[in-house]
């Protein structure tokens, strides 16, 4: 394999280590190259006020313009090429959510996670967002402010789920938690009953909550997010595709190998190809 298709990428942290919610504007000087696809450890909401521009969130393509909302989860590939778009990012680590209960980290995974907004749903959140922006640029944020940052970054979460429509349900509840645990743990587990152990349920109740959500088993979701995984890995050309086989603990290259042709009708070099190419 030719290992110079792609410059392997690090993981992206927050800008600033010591915080636990930053927002910028769309266009501030990052600390790593954002031309470059990246892999984030925090989670990213954007806001579009105006303009265009593009990005890929994994490997979907989505065409920026005002008016719009993105919501971007640790662990999935980004690249966003702004061109004329302004806007907000909100980033944050999952470590924030002790502070904004009941909402738990798993009710920000949602089946699309491009937005479009009413002009007064847009505005309303933009400006919460604003607030939140003024309150963090004191230099010493007291407990009162601090109360108001994460209620008003609790109003902006808060409004995904009812925006996407989606209901609040047990079966609701049940499948977020499960997908919220793919990313994390698909490279060691991957039988269904893996995840009801890790969720306390049954695998009949997992997968009738699964069929109902999103019209798929809890089987599919797992090969599905195998696929994601393997397609990041390629493309981020860090490991061979012997390496990237045990990384993702298949008994053999022959497997590894089997399971992407099975699922996409490629070898692991053709489907290499064709994900490097995505990104050029």
């Amino acid at each position: 394999m030719n290992k110079q298709l792609h410059t392997p990428i690090e993981p992206v942290s927050l800008p600033e280590q010591d915080k636990l919610l930053v927002i910028e504007p769309l266009n501030y000087s990052n600390p790593y190259d954002y031309h470059k696809p990246h892999r984030h450890e925090y989670f990213e909401i954007i806001l579009v006020k105006s303009g265009k521009g593009h990005q890929f969130i994994d490997f979907s393509p989505y065409a920026i313009e005002g008016g719009q909302l993105y919501a971007i989860y640790p662990g999935q590939i980004h690249l966003l090429k702004r061109d004329t778009a302004q806007g907000l990012l909100i980033q944050f680590r999952k470590d924030i959510f002790r502070y904004i209960q009941p909402l738990q980290h798993y009710h920000l995974y949602f089946k699309e996670q491009a937005f479009n907004l009413s002009p007064a749903t847009f505005t309303h959140l933009y400006e919460t967002a604003e607030r939140i922006m003024l309150l963090l640029e004191n230099k010493e944020v007291t407990l009162l402010s601090a109360h108001k940052i994460y209620s008003y970054l609790q109003i902006v979460l808060l409004s995904l789920p009812e925006l996407q429509d989606v209901p609040v349900s047990v079966h609701r509840d049940i499948v977020v938690q499960f997908l919220s645990l793919l990313p994390k743990y698909i490279k060691t587990q991957r039988k269904v009953s893996d995840y009801c152990a890790l969720i306390n349920c049954s695998m009949d109740k997992l997968n009738d909550a699964c069929k109902t959500a999103l019209g798929k088993t809890a089987l599919k979701l797992i090969h599905e997010e195998l696929m994601l995984e393997i397609r990041r890995l390629l493309l981020l050309n860090a490991l061979s595709l012997k390496e990237i086989a045990y990384e993702l603990n298949f008994d053999s290259p022959a497997n590894f190998s089997g399971f992407i042709k099975a699922q996409t009708g490629l070898t692991p070099s053709e489907l290499q190809q064709v994900t490097l190419q995505i990104y050029n």
